[in-house]
């Protein structure tokens, strides 16, 4: 099946890179949280589902064509890159896929298009090393800068895309009682950090045969509105750091301290470690994508994908992209995320997120 749809492309490229253009042309909608909790919790109408399906894939082809035309608007020798050229591929395939897809019209219908946002969703799981692998070889083509500001761009632009996809496929096939779609109205931060602080936890042990301590000194009670899948992503790529600079500085009688706060306009959640800072020719590079203090000497067993919701990032250290990427989650709902380093004692991660009404 691959096979045929990869030939069926080749075969008719012209025609795709009109109907690509076409859908560009059309303004890409901002995919607001806010908007996404009005359907209300379960169970939902037929109608509901079939207008919510419509408007899936519309805004879907429509997001996938912006960014088949941002990697034509690369420079030619970055795009002959192989690992561009299969994201590439991927994003073609992916719009073909969705574009000869009919609107659902019945609830059979709608089954099947989840089936294929699913399958979708699969197809893209692994992007992001093979983005991170693509730009790594081509830094002599392009400026740093420009590289970075298009990894992020493409990185916000691919959590919306997704979001959509899993959102219907959630309101289809309700995850539970709380949830409206891939958005849990009672999410407890507290449960997060606890899950996603065993899980740092055991690769630390796995790695350096030692894990500091950790806990949470406010806010057990406090839930939001929020997407699980984001928190356990974001949490997880601060603990990583701030367990391991803990480990490797020797500070394991320190523990790291998670503070849970709400306030009327939303939550924060403070990440605090006494680990001796970052030092300031490191900390001007954190949030560039690729920028990584991981030695590659100490083999590939311990690097991770640092995989965004839906993959699963495995190991304590990596490519890059964990802080830039986790900022870029925070900021997608509104929030803010931001660092203070103390050179020689420690560091605070405070992450705000807004209050969503339902």
């Amino acid at each position: 099946m691959a096979l045929r749809l990869h030939l069926f492309l080749v075969f008719r490229l012209p025609v795709w890179f009109l109907l690509v253009s076409e859908y560009a042309s059309i303004p890409q909608e901002k995919v607001d949280v806010h908007n996404l909790v009005k359907f209300g919790f379960p169970p939902y109408s037929e109608n509901t589902l079939l207008e919510n399906a419509a408007n899936t894939i519309h805004r879907i082809r429509v997001r996938l064509a912006h960014r088949l035309e941002a990697l034509r608007a690369l420079p030619y020798l970055v795009l002959l890159n192989p690992h561009l050229a299969k994201i590439y591929n991927i994003y073609l395939t992916s719009f073909a896929k969705l574009y000869n897809f009919d609107t659902p019209k019945t609830l059979d219908q709608n089954a099947d298009f989840v089936d294929n946002l699913q399958f979708l969703v699969q197809l893209h799981s692994e992007t992001i090393e093979t983005l991170s692998k693509g730009f790594s070889e081509c830094k002599q083509y392009m400026n740093p800068v420009d590289i970075n500001t298009y990894i992020d761009l493409h990185l916000r632009d691919r959590i919306g895309t997704r979001l959509l996809a899993e959102h219907h496929i959630a309101l289809t096939n309700p995850i539970s009682d709380s949830y409206i779609g891939a958005i849990d109205t009672k999410l407890k931060p507290a449960t997060v950090v606890r899950s996603c602080a065993q899980f740092v936890s055991d690769l630390s042990e796995m790695k350096y045969g030692a894990a500091p301590k950790w806990k949470i000194d406010h806010g057990e009670d406090v839930e939001m509105v929020y997407i699980p899948v984001h928190l356990e992503y974001i949490l997880t790529e601060i603990f990583k750091n701030s367990f391991r600079s803990t480990v490797e500085n020797d500070k394991l009688d320190k523990p790291i301290i998670i503070t849970i706060a709400k306030a009327p306009k939303g939550v924060t959640i403070r990440v605090r470690d006494s680990a001796g800072g970052i030092s300031p020719n490191t900390h001007k590079n954190i949030f560039a994508y690729s920028f990584t203090t991981f030695d590659a000497a100490e083999g590939d067993g311990f690097r991770t994908l640092n995989t965004p919701p839906g993959g699963g990032g495995s190991t304590i250290a990596g490519m890059g992209y964990g802080l830039p990427l986790s900022r870029a989650y925070v900021e997608f709902v509104g929030g803010t995320f931001s660092l203070r380093t103390y050179y020689g004692w420690g560091t605070d991660v405070y992450i705000k997120l807004p209050v969503v009404d339902i």
